[in-house]
């Protein structure tokens, strides 16, 4: 092969293998760009838990480097007012005050000492602008964080769930192996805080509790279920 076509191969290359951004990088991009995780999850149509394990692997498949990369640049108005549409298309959840049982009824003080129950509060609904807006939009944030919360695979992996490992597991798993979970409990991370915990057995037998976090290092799931 002569010299001028060597040259024009390596300088081509990196065109069609370039080096895959580490998950810092990545995370990164997202943030210099003006976007919010969650809003980004919209935008490509994926669950945000997809969008957190697909942060993690370094080893994720190109095309998610192209559209990170094509993704427009937003001022801090326009991040505003894209977060205002995905809530207007994705309605957050009402949620549960801290410290009160949902179905227990509000008292005021004053009732309480008659022994009188007064109506509950209509569900909490976020009132999107100032101070609320903004207080609601850093927990959903938070939310999509490796971490943060313990039971973000809870609502869609359950006994019999397979996982495909995307990272060896070492002494457990090699990669592309299938994994199955069989049962699930309620552990503690290293923080303290409470995590839902997957108990996932390999095909020759060996089981391994699983956390949230190693969920997002190691595994992925591939939608399918398994009769146990």
């Amino acid at each position: 092969m002569d010299q001028a076509k060597l040259r024009k191969i390596e300088k081509g290359s990196p065109f069609l293998r370039p080096p895959k951004l580490s998950r810092e990088a990545f995370k990164a991009f997202i943030e210099q760009r003006g976007w919010r995780m969650a809003d980004v999850a919209c935008r490509w149509s994926i669950r945000p838990e997809h969008l957190s394990r697909i942060t993690a692997d370094e080893d994720r498949d190109l095309k998610w480097d192209d559209l990170l990369r094509s993704l427009p640049a937003l001022s801090a108005f326009e991040r505003s007012c894209v977060t205002a549409a995905r809530l207007s298309i994705i309605p957050p959840k009402p949620r549960q005050r801290k410290g009160r049982p949902a179905d227990e009824p509000v008292q005021s003080a004053a009732a309480e000492a008659a022994g009188a129950a007064v109506q509950p509060d209509p569900p909490f609904k976020w009132e999107h602008g100032n101070d609320e807006e903004e207080e609601e939009e850093e927990e959903e944030d938070d939310a999509f964080k490796p971490g943060v919360d313990g039971f973000r695979y809870q609502s869609y992996l359950s006994r019999g769930s397979e996982l495909v490992v995307v990272q060896e597991i070492d002494g457990f798993a090699r990669e592309h192996a299938i994994l199955v979970v069989t049962a699930t409990r309620v552990g503690v991370d290293p923080a303290g805080g409470a995590q839902e915990e997957y108990q996932c057995e390999s095909a020759t037998g060996d089981r391994r509790w699983i956390a949230p976090d190693q969920i997002d290092d190691w595994l992925v799931s591939n939608g399918k279920m398994r009769d146990l």
